[in-house]
């Protein structure tokens, strides 16, 4: 990995005000998040070196930029740890160093219970061959145990989904939130097909990569909805990459939400700086203020169209490598 010119003006200090501003922001507060968004970009001009260097190339630093540099505001003596990517289809592995896991946590909590309460099940994660250090498996582990449920974790199989689930129907009964790679889901769905019981809820990540990459989206939530036996309005998905500190839903349809502190915009290829009006594809480009301590403005790999507030992905740019850890349809 390269390595940028780094001084002692490189390494930020910690701002838990700017964390704290950060998830106290309102959907639809445009003037707060503004001003928000204002003072982490001023912070990361100056303490991070890629961001000061890509300067006035455009506002949307290239995801890519993970795979090549030390992308933080921080030295490595202050990093916790670092999430890793699933890897590309060179072989190349995206790396975000973390400053701070307990605000990651906190990003996800709330970001999640924007959308269900943690509390209202037993929580599930099929997560077959990735890594300890995948943002995805932090975000699974703490939300099992913010469940507070003592059979919420991680499962291996069918087997060990079934011996959950009767867990899940004691006295009170729990409803089940199953979270999983859509393509561990899919196969477990095609091949021991299980009743998740009343309220369930399927929450596919994407990771589709080369294995099952040829289905359509909606064919996936249709396998999905019938091998679990719940209804196609039960069958969500996240969109999150090791590149971001947030996930946005899209709660049994194409569209996804992001959280107050994030937002986005379909731009133009050949022009990330010019945003493309609703209805028209382009790339997706996120402003994440959670990436507080790495960089927050974001041009992804993804193709997406939006409908004035939210955003659906069509599939990967031409000639983007291929990515496990976001949402991965090509057609």
């Amino acid at each position: 990995m390269k390595t940028m010119p780094s001084s002692r003006e490189d390494s930020g200090p910690p701002r838990p005000d700017l964390e704290d501003a950060i998830l106290a922001l309102s959907v639809g507060d445009h003037d707060a998040f503004r001003a928000v968004r204002d003072e982490v970009e001023r912070y990361q001009a100056r303490y991070n070196p890629v961001v000061r260097a890509f300067g006035s190339a455009g506002r949307y630093l290239p995801v890519a930029a993970f795979r090549e540099a030390r992308v933080a505001c921080f030295g490595s003596g202050d990093e916790e740890t670092r999430f890793l990517s699933s890897g590309t289809g060179d072989g190349r592995r995206a790396v975000h160093p973390v400053r701070s896991l307990s605000f990651y946590d906190r990003v996800v909590e709330v970001g999640f219970a924007r959308v269900r309460d943690v509390h209202e099940g037993l929580l599930l994660g099929l997560l077959p061959s990735y890594a300890p250090e995948s943002s995805l498996v932090r975000m699974v582990r703490r939300l099992s145990v913010r469940t507070g449920h003592a059979g919420s974790g991680f499962v291996a199989d069918a087997a060990e989904l079934a011996e959950r689930i009767t867990f899940a129907a004691g006295t009170p009964p729990a409803p089940v939130v199953l979270i999983g790679a859509a393509f561990a889901l899919l196969d477990l769905a095609e091949s021991n097909p299980i009743e998740l019981g009343p309220g369930a809820v399927v929450i596919e990540t994407g990771g589709m990569k080369t294995r099952r990459k040829e289905i359509a989206r909606e064919a996936l939530h249709a396998g999905l909805a019938t091998g679990f036996g719940i209804p196609r309005t039960n069958v969500w998905s996240e969109y999150g990459m090791c590149e971001l500190f947030s996930q946005a839903w899209a709660r049994g349809s194409q569209w996804f939400e992001c959280p107050p502190w994030m937002s986005f915009e379909i731009v133009d290829p050949a022009d990330p700086d010019r945003a493309l009006e609703p209805g028209r594809p382009g790339l997706l480009a996120l402003t994440d203020l959670a990436n507080l301590h790495s960089a927050s403005n974001l041009l992804t790999e993804d193709v997406a169209v939006s409908d004035g507030s939210r955003f659906s992905v069509l599939g990967r740019a031409t000639g983007a490598p291929l990515r496990g850890c976001n949402f991965l349809f090509e057609r």
